[in-house]
């Protein structure tokens, strides 16, 4: 499973039409994005920035696939005036995936720091 991130800006003036939008994903959209192996997609506002993080089996796969749908493309262009993708990818159009730092989970140490003493 891959954990993708992306950051993208909403034109100004936007963010209340943005989220109005995003109120009523279409359903086709929704199982086109299931069929593309994303697992969970999760978006975020904050003023007029906005993230998201997905888990999605293959994201090459995804960006193929929602690049070759009709569903996608209308979803797209319904909100190509709402948006700006800063280092658009020029192959897909995605939003430029955020570089991974860390993550708490999986069991995974990810820390090559030694811990404080805390002890005294």
């Amino acid at each position: 499973m891959q954990h993708i991130g992306h950051v993208w800006k909403i034109r100004p003036g936007q963010a209340l039409n943005y989220e109005s939008r995003h109120s009523r994903v279409w359903p086709e959209l929704e199982v086109l994005l299931h069929e593309a192996g994303v697992r969970s997609f999760h978006i975020y506002r904050w003023g007029e920035i906005v993230f998201s993080h997905m888990e999605v089996e293959d994201y090459g796969h995804l960006t193929s696939r929602f690049s070759s749908e009709r569903v996608a493309l209308l979803w797209e262009a319904a909100f190509k005036d709402l948006i700006e993708y800063p280092n658009a990818d020029p192959v897909t159009g995605w939003p430029e995936r955020l570089r991974h730092i860390w993550s708490l989970g999986d069991g995974v140490a990810n820390s090559q720091c030694a811990s404080p003493n805390t002890s005294g």
